[in-house]
Order: C-alpha cells, then structure tokens, then sequence
C-alpha cells in the first residue's frame, strides 16, 4: 500500500501519526502528479485543482488490476472488496493450488 498526499511533509508526517500507518506516503505537493494522472477536479475555482481520491490494485507485476475512485463511502472500496481482489490476484498465481503430486 503506498498513499500520496498533497499535503507537506509536516502535514503528511501528523496524519501517518494520527491513523497509525505504516506504509509509505508520497507527497505531491505542488500537485503535479494529479495532473498528470488527471485525476484533479478543478470545480471549485477557490481550492483547485483537488485530488480526487483513488485507491489502485496492483497484481503482482504492478499493473493495475482494478481503480476505485470517489469520495469519502461512495466509490471507495471496502476492506471485504480489496480482500476479494486480493483472493482474485492470488487465485491466478501458479502456486496459488497446492500441489497433490501423491494423488498421481
């Protein structure tokens, strides 16, 4: 799991504090990263451009297997959600089945 902030890294230091994380966060604060990706929404001419909050999967070649987008409980994913993806991205592994070489 890595998050991007677009906060300062002081910022960025309080909030990985406050919820306790330990993964990495990248920090995009002149915003450059949301433009290129295009996930900015730039509605609001007072606090534009504002990221739009996106959560990727990654399989295990870091290509993106599903993207979740939206804002605080629509269009994020659930922890059940992510496990299932998570199942999925393993189901598909080879040694995902155990081997029964005894049954041949």
């Amino acid at each position: 799991m890595v998050s991007v902030s677009v906060d300062d890294q002081e910022e960025t230091r309080e909030t990985r504090k406050k919820i306790g994380a330990n993964w990495p966060f990248l920090i995009d604060h002149d915003r450059q990263l949301i433009n290129e990706l295009d996930i900015a929404d730039n509605t609001d001419p007072v606090h534009s451009p504002v990221p739009i909050p996106y959560t990727f999967v990654l399989n295990g070649n870091r290509e993106i297997y599903k993207i979740y987008n939206g804002w605080w409980y629509v269009g994020r994913p659930t922890v059940e959600e992510l496990r299932q993806d998570l199942r999925a991205l393993l189901a598909g592994r080879e040694d995902y089945v155990y081997n029964r070489d005894w049954d041949s």
